[in-house]
């Protein structure tokens, strides 16, 4: 695929592509490898994470607060401890209660959650009404089972929503010690894949700490667990 076929270049996609601050994101990953070289982070670049090593959240608190427009950037400072225990997160209590312990999605407390976000902001998570938030679990339901046989979540990059590099993926932020922190965007693929003990998946990188990029994280989590070599 040739440098301007790339779906982000496409007139259709012009406003998500304001929308996810390409441009500025752009301009992000030349000023990076100006000042960091050729391993600089790249903003929406996919990592690949072992789901057993998330287990904390990422929460707003006073200060800084890091989304999917802040992908790619270096940052010192305390922010990465500013988390809450994943196993606390509604929507991975969700996930438990309904993939091992069998309550039906009904009974989980999810579709409430979601139908109060959805009072409040008019759509949440792509849902209007209640119809819409039984669609998006069967959803989950068939993503379990396709997980279940394939043991493979695809990255951005092989599915049709494909956009720029890994955006839309599992977003996480890389802490000061090389680990990742859920970062609010792909709860229920990390929770089914926590689940099911998935060796690795793809997930888009956030915000990294100037500590982590310094001691080189960045260059193991590009590489696919299977393919790095053992470590001391």
């Amino acid at each position: 695929m040739a440098f301007y076929d790339e779906p982000v270049f496409q007139p259709r996609n012009f406003q998500r592509a304001i929308e996810a601050q390409v441009p500025q994101k752009f301009l992000r990953d030349r000023w990076n490898r100006l000042r960091f070289g050729e391993t600089a982070p790249k903003s929406d670049e996919c990592i690949f994470i072992r789901p057993a090593d998330v287990t904390r959240v990422y929460r707003r608190k006073k200060g800084a607060f890091f989304k999917r427009r802040h992908s790619g950037q270096i940052r010192g400072g305390d922010w990465d401890i500013s988390t809450r225990a994943l196993s606390q997160s509604p929507k991975y209590q969700a996930c438990v209660a309904h993939f091992k312990d069998g309550k039906p999605w009904q009974e989980t407390g999810v579709f409430q959650l979601l139908l109060e976000r959805i009072q409040q902001h008019g759509i949440f998570d792509g849902c209007r009404s209640l119809d819409d938030i039984r669609q998006r679990y069967e959803n989950m339901d068939r993503l379990f089972d396709d997980l279940k046989k394939t043991r493979q979540i695809q990255s951005m990059s092989e599915r049709d929503e494909y956009f720029r590099r890994e955006h839309g993926g599992v977003f996480v932020h890389i802490d000061r010690h090389g680990l990742p922190i859920l970062a609010g965007n792909g709860n229920h693929r990390m929770a089914i894949a926590k689940i099911l003990e998935l060796d690795w998946i793809p997930a888009q990188l956030g915000v990294i700490h100037a500590k982590a990029f310094d001691d080189g994280v960045l260059d193991r989590l590009r590489q696919k667990p299977s393919a790095r070599p053992e470590q001391p």
